[in-house]
């Protein structure tokens, strides 16, 4: 039996020491990472990884981190995954976390997004595999969509055309935007309850609704909206307090029996603990290219199962956000319920050769190697 003591000094040993060597199918070799990249595309900004190889991965990190995300590339990340082999993903996932130590945040977390997709990418390409049978293989393919609309300027009328149209279009589910962004109950451009009914009559009483408060309300008044909500049949309830208020959101969850989804704010497996340890909501939405990339969303994914509850991710891309969403859905059972497809602005143009648009609220995840997909580079 091994004791304690034994125990403990075996754990000391240096990490290098313990270290098995990589595993791979017969004949293929390590590809060294020899660079990393920023590249401009559709008007934002994606990473692009290189092999002593030759196989090249692109990966993207959410553009809500602006220009940070260039910064964070070549002055943090580069320098500790360039000439690691980059089969090992858990291992280079690991270095960018621990390197990162000092300024962990979400600005770090997107950046690593960033580079964990196009390390998927790169390893796919080199089996020759989609990167959804990296992450277990096909559990569903196409994958349902819901209309996302992210505008709060439109009224209640204009907002129910749209709502109207993208059912005629074939998509089973749409969301809207209530509130006013981080308002602590300030009013909305429009009356959230003319919006919800408004909607809700265009769109009839068999298509799923769902709203997002983008942290607007005060714990009373998030109940209030919540019962208006729960007599309209909306079936989730997103974001209904400030994000960061876990207990709050908490206390509305438990004051209602609509679902509360929340997350898209949160990063790696330690915050979702955090979030689930707190019971605050019953839909978790980690976005791939905010929460740590897709070796970390797997890893959120078996937290949200293993607690009873349900993922969506969150998703505003139309670009390889979206084809991480999508081999993540592909591969991942407890990913349900239909995911996010923003229908706003001309959602045709995007940094793909060929966007990504659904035929009667569905996607076909893409079949090729790595994320099966390419960006028109600028």
């Amino acid at each position: 039996m091994l004791s304690r003591r034994n125990f403990l000094a075996a754990a000391a040993v240096p990490a290098a020491a313990q270290e098995a060597p990589s595993r791979r199918p017969k004949g293929v070799g390590p590809l060294k990472i020899t660079d990393a990249r920023t590249l401009r595309a559709g008007g934002y900004e994606y990473f692009k990884i290189y092999t002593d190889g030759g196989v090249t991965g692109i990966g993207e990190p959410s553009h809500s981190n602006g220009e940070l995300n260039a910064d964070f590339l070549e002055k943090l990340i580069k320098p500790l995954i360039v000439g690691m082999d980059a089969f090992e993903i858990e291992k280079i996932w690991e270095k960018m976390y621990v390197g990162s130590y000092k300024i962990r945040g979400q600005s770090a977390s997107i950046a690593i997004s960033g580079v964990d997709i196009a390390i998927h990418d790169i390893v796919g390409k080199a089996l020759g595999v989609p990167v959804y049978q990296l992450l277990g293989g096909l559990v569903r393919d196409p994958i349902p969509m819901y209309a996302s609309f992210t505008s709060r300027e439109r009224t209640p009328a204009e907002q129910a055309r749209l709502c109207a149209k993208a059912v005629e279009d074939g998509f089973s589910a749409t969301k809207i935007k209530i509130a006013s962004r981080h308002g602590y109950d300030g009013p909305p451009k429009f009356p959230d309850e003319q919006m919800v009914r408004e909607v809700r009559s265009a769109i009839g009483d068999k298509i799923r609704f769902m709203v997002d408060a983008n942290s607007g309300y005060s714990v009373p008044r998030a109940i209030s909206m919540g019962r208006l909500l729960e007599a309209q049949g909306v079936f989730w309830f997103e974001e209904p307090v400030p994000f960061t208020d876990h207990e709050g959101t908490a206390k509305v969850a438990a004051a209602l029996d609509i679902a509360i989804a929340g997350g898209e704010q949160d990063h790696t497996r330690y915050d979702f603990h955090k979030l689930i340890a707190a019971n605050a909501c019953d839909i978790l939405q980690a976005d791939p290219i905010k929460a740590g990339g897709l070796s970390e969303c797997k890893k959120i994914a078996a937290l949200i199962d293993a607690s009873d509850r349900y993922y969506v991710p969150h998703n505003t891309s139309h670009a390889l956000g979206l084809v991480a969403v999508l081999h993540l859905a592909a591969s991942t059972p407890c990913i349900r319920y239909a995911n996010e497809y923003v229908t706003e602005g001309d959602y045709r143009r995007s940094a793909l050769k060929e966007p990504l648009i659904p035929a009667k609220g569905f996607l076909s995840v893409p079949k090729g190697p790595g994320l099966g997909v390419e960006i028109k580079e600028s």
